[in-house]
């Protein structure tokens, strides 16, 4: 009998057996399945929830982190809202490692805070060694609440 390592569409392939890793070829999640988004101007704070819906500020924070069905971005410039935008998270459906996707799109995307129920632990380490601040509400809180409950805006 003999056997052949390697990586083929579905992850690691052992004699016909295959363990699925669930991120398509070569193992890695590509960041560019979600849209990028242009950098903040200078002087705005970037904050990013997980949602339930697409209805900006009036979303509720959804249950899940990284499976939310929408990441909502809002652009806060000296407390006052000037510009958001809700993205289908097109990561939800993903096997594993879909916090640590979401995680670097969201840095790729230059947020400074993020609001969510909870958080994995690698996600928590990496939005944490990069410096982004993370608040935790209750889910279903709506989105504008949260935020001018923990003194972003107005």
């Amino acid at each position: 009998m003999s056997y052949s390592w390697g990586y083929g569409r579905r992850g690691k392939q052992d004699a016909g057996v295959r363990w699925g890793m669930g991120r398509g070829a070569g193992g890695r999640w590509r960041v560019s399945e979600m849209p990028p988004l242009p950098p903040p101007p200078r002087g705005v704070l970037r904050v990013a929830a997980s949602t339930e819906n697409d209805k900006g500020l009036d979303a509720p924070i959804s249950y899940r982190f990284a499976r939310a069905p929408f990441i909502t971005v809002v652009d806060l410039e000296e407390g006052r809202v000037i510009r958001v935008q809700a993205i289908q998270n097109t990561l939800a459906g993903g096997a594993r490692g879909v916090g640590m996707a979401v995680g670097q799109w969201l840095l790729s995307s230059n947020v400074n805070v993020v609001i969510a129920p909870r958080l994995g632990p690698n996600v928590s380490l990496l939005l944490n060694q990069a410096g982004v601040r993370v608040e935790i509400v209750p889910p279903g809180t709506l989105l504008g609440e949260a935020i001018r409950g923990l003194g972003l805006s107005r």
